[in-house]
């Protein structure tokens, strides 16, 4: 990388999301000269995320000011129709609003960084000595990168987000927050604050994007017309706010780094999101490649370190969600005896 006029190395953070705010707050400003692009800010409402303990620790370096997240390193595994299979402890995971994470980062943000709003549709236009593509699923940084992995893949599946706001109906679910299993559908329920985050997945043809919330929820509905009483009564709840998307994923990388250009967060690994980890590793990207880049290590440290680790947990997520939606899990139920 070339020093600008200024003396500061130019970097160019396409994307104003996790990843790319987390850069911009950890990247020296007496060394780096950094502009954030950003299209438009994103739509947050409905949407809750899981933080693991390396990411929470990584932003309370960062003096990242977070709301006391939700520990929610336990829950049911459950029969869509109700019956609980196991009582599950898993990893130490917390969960926090995106609204109120994105509002910490972007406070954490220092003041010589630019702000820009626009759409970045070639990046190789930018003026910067490094482009970040900080970008999403739908990087166009990406396919400076890895030209083959340009474009994203769809999944079968579309998604659901919403909120159970604190009160009555919350209270009652609060006991069987955990994930609900059954044939090309999963439900999951996740306590947030005193509210519940709630999310589905299933099997559907609808498109294009963007999708109508209210065919979305009327086919789920359906798909879930079988479900526990609980779960079709969230259902029933789910208004304008609730967030309707397909699930897209990145093509298998195999490197993040090419020439001037990176990508991190989900434009290199975008995941389906059964491991709870796209949020994680998008602040781990980030901060890890702002300390390579502020102690003027190699751009090629930086990716044998993160590379491995985040494409295979986005082949596991892969498989994860295969096991939970097909039949499989029929042998899953059956080693934890239940039928």
């Amino acid at each position: 990388m070339s020093d600008a006029p200024s003396g500061l190395t130019r970097v160019a953070v396409v994307g104003g999301g996790i990843a790319g705010l987390t850069l911009a707050a950890a990247l020296d400003p007496a060394r780096f000269d950094v502009t954030l692009v950003e299209a438009q800010p994103e739509r947050t409402t409905g949407a809750a995320l899981g933080l693991w303990p390396g990411a929470r620790r990584t932003l309370a370096r960062l003096g990242v000011a977070l709301p006391a997240p939700t520990k929610a390193d336990h829950g049911g595994l459950y029969r869509l129709d109700g019956a609980r299979v196991a009582t599950v402890r898993g990893p130490d995971l917390a969960m926090v609003m995106r609204p109120a994470l994105m509002e910490a980062l972007a406070a954490a943000v220092p003041g010589s960084v630019r702000r820009v709003m626009a759409e970045v549709t070639d990046p190789s236009t930018l003026d910067a000595d490094l482009v970040v593509g900080a970008d999403g699923v739908r990087s166009r940084v990406r396919g400076l990168v890895q030209p083959g992995a340009a474009e994203r893949r769809e999944t079968p599946y579309v998604t659901l987000r919403g909120i159970v706001p604190a009160g009555a109906a919350a209270d009652r679910l609060r006991p069987l927050v955990g994930e609900y299993w059954g044939a090309g559908t999963l439900f999951g329920l996740a306590p947030v604050g005193d509210a519940l985050y709630w999310f589905t997945g299933h099997v559907s043809d609808l498109g294009p994007e963007p999708l109508d919330v209210t065919t979305v929820v009327a086919e789920a509905r359906e798909r879930f017309a079988a479900a526990a009483p609980h779960l079709r009564e969230v259902l029933d709840a789910a208004g304008d706010d609730t967030l309707a998307t397909r699930l897209w994923v990145t093509p298998p990388m195999h490197r993040y780094v090419s020439g001037r250009y990176v990508v991190i967060g989900d434009a290199a690994h975008a995941a389906l999101p059964n491991l709870g980890r796209g949020a994680s590793d998008a602040v781990l990207d980030a901060a890890s490649l702002a300390r390579t880049l502020n102690t003027n290590r190699s751009l090629a440290s930086w990716q044998v370190r993160r590379l491995p680790v985040t494409q295979v947990a986005r082949t596991v997520a892969g498989w994860g969600m295969r096991v939970a939606l097909s039949p499989t899990r029929d042998l899953l139920w059956r080693r934890l005896g239940t039928k």
